[in-house]
């Protein structure tokens, strides 16, 4: 009777105990990954300022020859109708 008891009972808290295990290792993993999405994150924040930051360098160079030819176009102008 207790050998059909052990025999019954046996394979269900094997099979728990392998369900916990798998769980808490699912888990871990879980917070393992979520960590290195908000690093990736980061990361990508970063490398988004980077290329902002050099295309306005690029715009502000832009600006300054557009003025440049601007200033020149009137010096041209004012001096031939002196």
């Amino acid at each position: 009777m207790v050998l059909d008891i052990i025999k019954t009972v046996l394979p269900l808290v094997i099979f728990a105990v392998g369900a916990l295990v798998v769980a808490v290792r699912l888990q871990s993993q879980v917070k393992e990954l979520q960590k290195d999405m908000e690093e990736l994150e980061k990361k990508q924040t970063y490398v988004s300022v980077v290329k902002l930051e050099a295309k306005m360098e690029q715009v502000e160079k832009n600006v300054t020859s557009l003025w440049n030819f601007t200033n020149s176009l009137r010096d041209r102008f004012n001096v031939t109708s002196k």
